[in-house]
Parts: structure tokens; sequence; C-alpha cells
């Protein structure tokens, strides 16, 4: 009995097994979700797999491919024809059919595959592009592309409104070593995202004298290794997120309470709009994957030369070169392109984007232009040095470049996604060439003035009367040395004063950053004129000296602070003036003339009295701080006056007019603070 039970019990297990193993299925392998142009085949067969249960191949099993959809039987003839429609699995289980779509085929179309021998069946799905793709492909890249450029210009401005003077306050005070000025050339351009934008600001400070072209070289290789950042940020397909990273910035900016904030939202807002505009031109370019003309073309561009050529051609256009390495990268991504291809049109990007920074230097001085030749000099070198290991020095007929990219990108990220390939090219060329070239930057220096002659009149700003490596040995003549530098500190901070009228009456933008630029100088003088009277003040100075020390240390101080009043507050407040489209009213402009004339005249006074020791003109400015007061507090009661009497312009300009006022009646307090002090009241 119990052999039977056992037998019986086997008979039921091979029964189930057999029956089991005897289940088959058809099994989808790819073409679904492909989309098409109408008038050709799609790019990729509808394959089908039939199996056993245990994963076996079948083999000689009928499949039958049908369009499905759409249902309309007139609309589905004109949808195009799937050949063979019935065809025999093969060896492998394999059965594939073709899809050409009708010249009027529109929308989605379904193909379904079936066989009458295995139950169940698979449908693909195919979305169609109109016959007047291209046009609409033109249209989307072109907005795509604005998108995309004005999300560059929005970050660099919103982050230009937070920080704009410590963006120049960075560049003139991170230089003073050239890894200091590699960071701080990286570290601008990863946050504008415009190398273009990194380089016109220091070409100003070269033109102004505030940088040397020497310190402008190394800012220089910082900001081209900057510029790669966007192609790494669209390699993490951070463009998914675009409409997300767009939203939450805004939500910061609009519901942000502190300024920065604001300014730190407007910037991602600006990122993800960068974002959205690259997932538009990304999106566009999908039908030039299944035209086999376009295709025909890229195929063909095979020298790296040629396709070097493209990139700088194309960047010339744009004039952005991380707009295109990102351009590059969905192209890559979607199959239109190739790594070798993307690398070399990136490596041309790198020239190409030269562009904006030769326009912006036509009418700026010889130093600016060598910093110029220097920009297009060095990205050059870069290419230069890449590119005989792109095709010429090669293994196993890959190029020894894209074979270090692929590894190096393999065993930091731990991928071979192409984009992401591309992007560590980009970065890894320009690092490459920060290594190699900044150790020999005084060389290339030479080099670029051989290229571009030096003359005598190019002298980098800074002290003439005293040398904090040198110091005067003789104190008397130290301080009085110190006193001449102060003075000419002093003729910048006037011509700032003079000129900020100038500035809150003007539409032009480039008159408040022009004022703003020589406040640079006052800074340079003042870090240099310290340190050199702290110096002198460590020997044994006698009474008289210590009080000439103090009192020129008093006098540097104040002048300092009225710079920095008109450079960050005048002048912040000029900007904001022409950006409003904002006017005053034409008595309230009187008011802020003849202020701005009072206070111009007492630091005309107490200038001459400072270089002259006239104690009886200090005296002078010093007991001028209480009439000037009440001439603010008159000049508020007229506006208010004017505001009562619903004046328009004046109600525009209120809050900037009493700004205004109290800048200047500011000034005129350390104007008079100096008098003080010169006439020894202080």
């Amino acid at each position: 009995m119990k052999n039977k039970i056992i037998l019986f019990l086997l008979f039921l297990f091979i029964f189930t097994v057999s029956a089991f193993a005897s289940e088959k299925s058809l099994r989808l392998v790819s073409g679904d979700g492909q989309t098409g142009i109408t008038g050709y085949p799609l790019k990729n067969d509808f394959t089908v797999r039939a199996v056993n249960a245990d994963g076996s191949p079948c083999p000689g099993i009928a499949v039958k491919f049908l369009l499905i959809s759409p249902l309309n039987e007139e609309h589905k003839k004109n949808a195009g024809r799937v050949f063979p429609e019935e065809t025999l699995t093969g060896k492998d289980g394999y059965a594939r059919s073709k899809l050409v779509l009708g010249k009027n085929a529109s929308g989605e179309i379904n193909v379904v595959a079936f066989s009458e021998q295995i139950p169940g069946n698979v449908i693909f799905r195919t979305m169609t592009f109109h016959k007047n793709w291209l046009a609409m492909m033109v249209i989307n890249l072109a907005g795509g592309l604005a998108l995309l450029l004005f999300g560059m210009s929005f970050i660099n401005k919103a982050l230009q409104r937070a920080a704009g003077q410590n963006f120049r306050n960075i560049l003139t005070s991170a230089t003073s070593s050239r890894i200091r000025g590699v960071i701080s050339g990286f570290s601008l351009t990863s946050l504008n995202q415009s190398s273009s934008a990194t380089m016109l600001l220091v070409i100003a400070l070269v033109s102004g004298g505030a940088m040397s072209f020497f310190q402008s070289m190394s800012v220089s290789l910082g900001a081209s290794i900057g510029s790669t950042v966007t192609g790494q940020l669209v390699a993490f397909r951070l463009v998914n997120y675009a409409l997300l990273i767009a939203a939450a910035g805004f939500a910061l900016s609009f519901f942000s309470g502190g300024k920065r904030l604001a300014k730190a939202g407007d910037a991602i807002f600006g990122f993800g709009i960068l974002f959205l505009g690259m997932k538009l031109m990304s999106d566009a370019m999908t039908p030039l994957t299944l035209n086999p003309v376009f295709l025909d073309i890229i195929t063909g561009i095979k020298s790296p030369s040629l396709a070097i050529l493209a990139g700088i051609a194309v960047t010339l256009i744009i004039q952005s070169s991380g707009a295109l390495v990102g351009i590059v990268i969905a192209m890559a991504a979607s199959g239109i392109l190739t790594l070798e291809q993307s690398v070399c049109l990136a490596l041309g990007s790198q020239i190409g984007t030269c562009i904006t920074v030769v326009i912006g230097a036509v009418k700026m001085p010889r130093n600016a232009k060598r910093t110029v030749i220097w920009q297009i000099f060095q990205q050059t070198i870069a290419v230069i040095l890449i590119f005989p290991f792109l095709q010429w020095v090669s293994f196993n007929g890959e190029g020894v470049w894209f074979i270090f990219v692929k590894r190096f990108t393999e065993s930091l990220f731990f991928t071979q996604d192409i984009g992401r390939q591309i992007a560590m090219s980009h970065t890894l060329s320009a690092v490459l060439n920060m290594i190699i070239l900044l150790p020999l930057l005084k060389y290339l220096q030479k080099a670029v003035f051989l290229f571009y002659p030096f003359r005598n009149s190019e002298i980098t700003f800074g002290t003439v009367y005293i040398n904090i490596k040198n110091p005067e040995p003789d104190i008397n003549k130290a301080l009085e040395l110190s006193k001449l530098e102060i003075q000419r500190l002093g003729g910048f901070v006037s011509d700032m004063l003079g000129n900020s009228l100038k500035a809150l009456k003007t539409r032009n933008i480039d008159i408040p950053e022009s004022i703003s630029n020589r406040g640079l100088k006052t800074d340079i003088l003042y870090r240099e004129i310290v340190p050199y009277i702290a110096k002198t003040g460590q020997n044994k100075l006698s009474r008289e000296q210590s009080e000439k020390e103090i009192r020129l240390l008093y006098v540097l101080s104040n002048l300092d602070e009225i710079s920095d009043i008109v450079d960050r507050n005048l002048m912040h407040t000029a900007r904001k003036k022409i950006r409003s489209f904002s006017r005053f009213s034409q008595e309230g402009l009187e008011d802020i003339t003849k202020i701005h004339g009072v206070v111009c005249e007492n630091m005309s006074k107490v200038l001459n009295a400072f270089s002259s020791d006239d104690k009886a003109l200090a005296s002078e400015v010093a007991a001028a701080k209480a009439s000037v007061r009440g001439l603010v507090s008159q000049l508020r009661q007229k506006h208010i006056a004017r505001l009562h009497a619903n004046l328009q312009e004046s109600i525009e300009t209120s809050g900037i007019h009493m700004d205004v006022l109290d800048q200047y009646n500011r000034i005129n307090s350390m104007v008079c603070d100096i008098g003080a002090i010169i006439s020894g009241e202080v």
C-alpha cells in the first residue's frame, strides 16, 4: 500500500511538472515606446520571443502583428503598414516585424503581437511626428535655447544683486597667489554659470588697474574649469526635475522674508529655467534620431578636426559653451552623437566661448586686451594638449583620451553613461590644462608680452609714494610719504563723490558701474597704506609722531568709509533707480543737487586743509556739520510737502530720495569729523 502511494505521488509530480513545462508565453523584447516621423519606417523592429515556462525558446510558432489603433478604419489605413504581418519564430524563439508609418499618420499608433498557439499578447506603443516636424523642431530648439540663455543671465543677475560688490572683492582679494586665483575664478563661474561673465568682470578690473594681467591669468584658468559645471549638472539628469527646481526657487524667493534668501531663490529659479530649456531642446531633437538623412550627415563627421571646428562655429553663434555641452549631452543620450563626436564638439566650444570676451574688450585698454589674448591662448592650448590623443595616439583603434575618460568615469561614478563621460571629458581637459599651465604662468606671461608688447604707460595701479616691502627708515619721512599717499586716495574718493550725482541723474547703468570700479582703487590703496603706517608705528615714536600716526589712520579710515558709502549705498540706489525706470521730480533733483554741492565743497575744503595743515580751514569744515544737518532736515520737509501735493514723481521715488539725503548727510558727517581731527578739536 505504501509503495502504491509513493508511485502515485511521483506520477502526480511528473504530470504537474510536465503540464507546467508545456505552458508557453510571448514576451516583449524591444521596439516599444518608439517615436517616428510620418513616411519613414520606425528605427527599431518590433521584437517578441516565444519561450517555455523554463525560459527555453519555442521555434516555429506563428506570430501575427496587427495595427489596433487608431480604431477608425480610414485612419488605420493612413497610419501605415506592418510587414510581415505574420512570421514564424526562429530557432532562438524570436519573431520580428517592422512598422512603416504612412504619410498622413498622426498621434499614437499601437501594434499587437499575438499567436493562436500561445495565450496572451504583446502591445507595442508608438508616437508619430507631423510632417512639419522640422519647422516645429526649429521652433522648439529656438525656444529652448532662449530659455537656457535666459536662465544663465537670470542666475548671473540674481547673484550680482545679492553679492555684486562681493564678486569684485573676491577677485581683488583672492588673487594674491596663483592657486587662490584659480579657486576664485572657479567659484565665481560655478555660481554665475558663465565664464564669459567672470572674464568680463576680470577685464574691467584689469582695465581699471585693480588687478594685474598676471593675476588675471590664474583666474582665467579657474573660470575655464568652472564653466564645465553646467555639463556636470546636466549629466546628473537634473533636467528631469527642471520644473521642480524652478518651483522651489520661486517659492523660496516669493515667501522669503530676507533679501539674500530671496536672491538665492532667484538663482535657483534661474537654474530651473536653464534645465527646462535644455529639456525642451532635448525633446525637440528626438525626430532627428529617426531621420536617415540627418543620421547620414552626423555619421559622416568622423574627423576630430571637423567636429572641433563645428563646436567653435556653434558656440560663436549661441555664445555659451555650457549651453552647447548641454545640447551635446542630450543628443548623445538620444543616440544621435557618439562619444567621440561629442567630446570634440565640447572641445571646440572651449575656444568658441571666447567670442563674448573679445566683443566686451574691443574698447578696453591694452592690458585688458592682453587678458582676452590670454583667454583665447589658454583655451586653444587646452585643445592642442588633448588633440593628439583623440586619434593619433590610440590603443586597439580607439583614441587614448576616450579610453582614459571611460575608465576615469567608471572608477569615479561607477557608470558608463555617455552623458557623464562627455561631462567628465569637458572637466578633465580644463583641469589638465590648468595643472600644466599654472606653474608656467610667468613664462607664458612673457610669451603674451612678446605677442602683444608691454608699454611703459601700462602701470598696474598701486601705491606711488610708499612700498611696504621696502619701508622708509626715517619715521618722519615715512609718515609724510604716507600722508601723500592718503592725499592721493582722497582724490579718488572726491572724484567718486563728485560723479555720484551724475550716476543718480543718468539712465546708463555703466556710469554707476564705473564709479564702483573706481572704489576698487581706494580699496587697493587702503590695504597697502594701513600696514605701512602700522609697520612704521612699530618703531619708537615721539609723542608728536604718535599723534600724527593716529591722525593719519583716522583720516584714512574715514575716507575709506566715504568711498564705501558712495560705492555700496549711493551706487546701489542709482542702479535701483535705473532698473525701475524712476525719475526725480525737477524740484527734487534740484534739492539733491544742492546737498551734493554742499558736501562736495566741504570735501574739497577738508582735503585742502589736510594737505596744507590748515587748521582754520579744517575747523570751518568741522563746524559745518550742524548746518548741513539742518539743510537735510529742510529738504526732507520739502519732499514731504511734494508728497502731500500728490506729485507722482515724488511719490514714485520717495524712498530713493530720502535714502540719497541720508547718505549725503552721513558722508558730510565723516568729512566734518576729518576736519575736527585735523584742527585738533578731537
